[in-house]
């Protein structure tokens, strides 16, 4: 388990200028990435850059619309409301409302796939995160509990699942124990993007 802090996140502009973009995940290389879970300023209208071979889903996150036109259809996007489509696409963006901030997913379509759910944060019932799993706190307040440790988190900052240091042990006393890891929960009041990348 590690929380991915959104204010150490470095802004790379874009290459037309209409935004900045902050890598928070990356699978293979910079050059030929299997997958990239990044979050972007969008603070012009203006044309996307194209990836082909790769699947984008878009969230908006913070601000109310995007508009965009893939392929010559206008897609309205509201806020926690994910959007998949071909990464090769024409795609253009406007912003009637102001400038957005959006959660973007890129997956090769050939050997990686994604899902980006939005989910409500409760108290009582804490998210358990998997090690192929992403969670992002888009708003409200959130504690992730790994082992005996816990942290808060700021809005956007990121947890990745994984094996943490302490592990739960599980068996019939006076018998060896079996430790098996225990996933990080994540529990407060708000609403968070649990993202999952998978292997196809």
């Amino acid at each position: 388990m590690a929380i991915i802090e959104f204010a150490s996140l470095k802004a790379e502009p874009w290459r037309n200028g209409g935004g900045v973009t902050r890598e928070i995940a990356l699978g293979g290389t910079a050059m030929e990435p299997a997958w990239r879970l990044s979050i972007a300023d969008i603070t012009a209208a203006g044309a996307f850059s194209a990836f082909p071979g790769m699947e984008r889903t878009i969230t908006v996150i913070e601000g109310d619309v995007v508009e965009l036109t893939v392929d010559g259809v206008v897609r309205r996007l509201e806020r926690f409301r994910p959007l998949r489509f071909d990464g090769g696409s024409t795609t253009s963006c406007a912003l009637p409302t102001g400038a957005c901030r959006a959660l973007n997913v890129m997956t090769r379509k050939d050997s990686f796939g994604a899902g980006v759910l939005i989910a409500e944060l409760s108290k009582k019932q804490p998210l358990h995160l998997q090690p192929d799993q992403f969670l992002v706190l888009l708003q409200g307040q959130a504690q992730v509990l790994s082992g005996t440790a816990t942290r808060t988190l700021a809005p956007f900052d990121t947890v990745a699942g994984g094996t943490p240091p302490e592990e739960a042990a599980m068996g019939v006393p006076g018998e060896p124990q079996v430790h098996v890891p225990c996933p990080p929960a994540i529990s407060g009041r708000g609403f968070a993007a649990l993202v999952s990348v998978f292997a196809l």
